[in-house]
C-alpha cells in the first residue's frame, strides 16, 4: 500500500499546478470564516482513522489543495483553529477521489462543491437532502435551545422522541430517492449511509459498477462496523450466566495480572479510557463504591485505546485504588474482541465463582443500585 504524502498550499493567491496524475487531488476556491489558521484532516472511511493531519497558517479565504498519492478514497475536514485547537465555528467536509478535482465556495452556513463530473454529482445528490437535512439541524438546534433554557434532559428526550423519527424520515426517504433514480452515479454511495440504518440494501440500489467502484468506500466501512458491532453485541449478551473468559494483562507495577487470579471475591471488569468523558465522570461514584465494599469487593481497571503514559497518568490523577491492567488491543486474545465490548465505560460483574452476573454498558445508576443489592446484606 502505497503512503498518503500530504502536500497542501493555502495562499492568497492562485497557485498553478502540475499535471495531476491518477492519485492526486485538488481542491481550490473560496471559503470564509477560518481565520488565521486550520487544521486538515483525511480520513480513511473503511477505519475511521485518520490517515493524515496538519495545522496550517491561513492566508485570506483562499484555498488550493493538493494530496499525492492517494492509494484510495478518503473524507477531508477542514476545521478553523482556535487557541491551537480544531474549533465547531467554521468548517467544511469533501469526499475525496484520487485523480478528481474540486472546488469550493462559501462558508460553514451554506457552501458549494464544483469541479470534475463526480463533484457536480455530488453537489446534486447533497443539495437532494439539503432541505430535509436542514429541517433536521435546526430541530436539533432547538433542542440545544431548550436545554440552555433550562429544560430538563427527560422533557427534551420526550420532544426529541415524539419529533426526531419523523424529521430523520424525510432525510432517510430523500436520500433513497435521489439513489434509485441515479443508481450509476458515485456520488449515490456517499448517500448511501444517510439513507437509512439497513446499508446493505441501500447500497443494493447501486448499480454493480458502483457497488465494485472506488466509491464504495464510502459506506463499505460502515457496514464492515456494523457487522462487527451485531458479533460483539452478542458475544456480551452471551456472556452472563457463563464463566468470565481469563486473559492476562501487564499491571500498573509491570507485572502480568490475570482475572483467574482475582477469584473468591466479587470482581468488576471496568473497560474504560482516560479519553472517555463518561468513565472519567464515574469515578467518585466508583471510588465510593468501592471503598464502600472493598471486604467483598474487587475492580479490575482495564484501560482501553490509550497510551501507557496517559494511562498511568489518569490512574494517578484520579487517585484510583483498585487494580488496574493496560490493554494494547492486539491480536485475537484483545479481551474488548473477547467480551466484545464496544461502548465505554462497560462493566462486568463477575461472582466469587468466576461466573459472569451481569453487564452493564455505559455510566448507569442501574450499576450501584445493583451492586447494593448484591453486596448490602
Amino acid at each position: 500500500m502505497k503512503k498518503t504524502i500530504f502536500s497542501m498550499i493555502l495562499c492568497a493567491a492562485a497557485v498553478s499546478c502540475t499535471a495531476q496524475s491518477g492519485d492526486t487531488f485538488t481542491l481550490k476556491g473560496t471559503f470564509d470564516g477560518l481565520g488565521d489558521s486550520a487544521a486538515i484532516y483525511l480520513i480513511d472511511p473503511m477505519t475511521n482513522k485518520t490517515v493524515s493531519k496538519e495545522n496550517v497558517a491561513m492566508n485570506g479565504n483562499q484555498i488550493d489543495l493538493k494530496f499525492d498519492n492517494l492509494d484510495g478514497g478518503r473524507w477531508l475536514y477542514v476545521m478553523k483553529l482556535e487557541n491551537g485547537r480544531p474549533s465547531q465555528g467554521a468548517n467544511f467536509t469533501v469526499p475525496v477521489l484520487p485523480g478528481e478535482s474540486a472546488t469550493i465556495s462559501g462558508n460553514s452556513s451554506s457552501y458549494r462543491i464544483g469541479g470534475t463530473q463526480f463533484y457536480q454529482d455530488y453537489s446534486d445528490a447533497t443539495d437532494a437532502t439539503e432541505a430535509a437535512q436542514m429541517e433536521y439541524n435546526n430541530f436539533m438546534n432547538e433542542c440545544q435551545q431548550m436545554m440552555a433554557q433550562g429544560k430538563t434532559q427527560d422533557e427534551v428526550m420526550a420532544i426529541y422522541n415524539q419529533k426526531a423519527p419523523a424529521l430523520q424520515q424525510k432525510v432517510v426517504d430523500a436520500a433513497i430517492a435521489y439513489i434509485k433514480a441515479h443508481p450509476d452515479q458515485e456520488a449515490s454511495a456517499v448517500l448511501v449511509p444517510s439513507a437509512g440504518e439497513d446499508l446493505e440494501a441501500n447500497a443494493a440500489l447501486l448499480s454493480q459498477r458502483v457497488q465494485d467502484g472506488r466509491a464504495s468506500v464510502f459506506y463499505k466501512g460502515i457496514i464492515e462496523s456494523q457487522k462487527h458491532q451485531a458479533e460483539a453485541e452478542k458475544r456480551l449478551n452471551s456472556l452472563e450466566g457463563n464463566p468470565a473468559p481469563d486473559f492476562t494483562l501487564i499491571d500498573i507495577n509491570g507485572r502480568p495480572l490475570s482475572v483467574s487470579q482475582l477469584q473468591g471475591k466479587w470482581l468488576i471488569l471496568d473497560f474504560w479510557g482516560s479519553w472517555c468523558g463518561w468513565c472519567i465522570k464515574g469515578m467518585p461514584a466508583m471510588k465510593e463504591y468501592y471503598a464502600k465494599y472493598k471486604d467483598k469487593l474487587e475492580i479490575l481497571g482495564v484501560d482501553c485505546n490509550d497510551t501507557m503514559e496517559k494511562w498511568k497518568a489518569a490512574v494517578e490523577k484520579h487517585d484510583l485504588p483498585w487494580k488496574h491492567v493496560y490493554n494494547p488491543g492486539e491480536g485475537d486474545d484483545d479481551p474488548v474482541k473477547t467480551y466484545g465490548v464496544s461502548g465505554f465505560p462497560t462493566k462486568v460483574i463477575v461472582n466469587p465463582q468466576g461466573v459472569v452476573n451481569k453487564v452493564i454498558v455505559g455510566e448507569d445508576p442501574e450499576f450501584y443500585n445493583y451492586l447494593d443489592s448484591l453486596l448490602n446484606k
